[in-house]
């Protein structure tokens, strides 16, 4: 699975293990929200912990109003669109 970084050029990027799962777990909460299984205020204290990715050398962070991943690497920001590591 590859996604485009918005603000680095047109080369593609693995996605980390561990935000492939965050992308997942973030999409099943949207469908538990959609089917009233949970209510808002549990998606949103769950997205919180689902939304936050860190790992050794970087770290991510979901923006839930955008549905845009944010990569902070220690020096700058980056960002993708959820949307981006689909298909």
């Amino acid at each position: 699975m590859n996604i485009r970084h918005r603000t680095g050029g047109a080369g593609a990027v693995d996605i980390p293990p561990a935000l492939g799962k965050a992308m997942a777990d973030y999409r099943a909460l949207l469908d538990e929200l959609e089917n009233g299984t949970i209510d808002e205020a549990t998606f949103r204290h769950r997205a919180l912990r689902v939304g936050l990715v860190l790992r050794e050398q970087d770290a991510w962070i979901l923006d839930l109003s955008t549905e845009r991943w944010w990569r902070y690497d220690g020096v700058a920001l980056s960002s993708l669109r959820f949307g981006d590591a689909e298909g």
